[in-house]
């Protein structure tokens, strides 16, 4: 195991990958309570495609659901604005779920750079719709059941696509998520100029579907696009229209890179 500043362990396999190439540069932002693992698909594609590819570790992630529930949304922005700092002259932005939100803020922060940003199954609205009305509720019951498990589904869902994730929920972090989202909506959203891909599972388990509407309405880039995956839950990475994917984020990246 390697270790973080805090010298909390990091899951082995759960480290962020780094797949060097001669191509445009790419950066991968992860979702909530996961890790760079979920988006290695995408970086093994985008690396055979000449491309070269960056992933980014967030705050509390790959460690312990206890370290996470020590972190607020700020200190994930900073993950993803120091890796992408690190990086000399990155082209591209990709990020996934709660990655999705952190690579909207990169697109308007650094639109003089960047050529294009690209937002999968972005974590704007709760599915069940209803979660989404009572979110206001989580800052209270963080304190009274501060950890909710995932299924056992879920579980050997990530065993089998080998994905390395938290099996139980800081209900602490749930509502930084949350306030993020909120944040990205009123105030990022609306800001972004740089070409757009909006990427949405039509059968999405975790978050809206809809939520590419919420997105298609606010995001004022001229340079828009939509593609939606017909088959897809949550995770797109690994689910059934992954062809589709691949194709979409190519030929996004191909029109834009020059």
């Amino acid at each position: 195991m390697t270790s973080t500043k805090e010298e909390i362990p990091i899951i082995s396999g759960a480290e962020p990958f780094r797949l060097k190439n001669k191509g445009a540069k790419v950066l991968l932002i992860h979702g909530f309570t996961a890790s760079p693992t979920e988006l290695r698909p995408i970086g093994d594609f985008l690396h055979k495609k000449g491309y070269d590819v960056y992933s980014v570790l967030l705050a509390g992630h790959g460690t312990t659901p206890e370290d996470l529930q020590t972190k607020k949304w700020v200190d994930w922005w900073e993950s993803a604005k120091t890796a992408f700092e690190e990086i000399d002259h990155c082209d591209f932005v990709l990020g996934f779920s709660m990655g999705a939100l952190l690579a909207s803020r990169l697109a308007i922060e650094y639109q003089q750079q960047l050529k294009g940003v690209i937002l999968a199954s972005a974590f704007l609205r709760i599915n069940p719709k209803i979660l989404s009305k009572v979110a206001f509720t989580f800052s209270v019951l963080k304190y009274i059941k501060p950890y909710f498990s995932k299924s056992a589904e879920t579980e050997q869902f990530f065993k089998d696509n080998n994905l390395i994730s938290y099996m139980k929920y800081p209900m602490s972090a749930v509502h930084e998520s949350v306030k993020l989202s909120k944040y990205t909506e009123k105030k990022v959203l609306p800001k972004i100029t740089i070409p757009t891909l909006i990427i949405q599972g039509l059968k999405d388990d975790r978050i809206d579907p809809d939520n590419y509407k919420i997105q298609d309405k606010l995001i004022p880039a001229k340079d828009k696009s939509i593609e939606l995956l017909p088959e897809s839950e949550h995770i797109i990475t690994v689910g059934p229209d992954t062809e589709q994917l691949f194709a979409s984020i190519l030929s996004f990246l191909k029109a834009h890179e020059k």
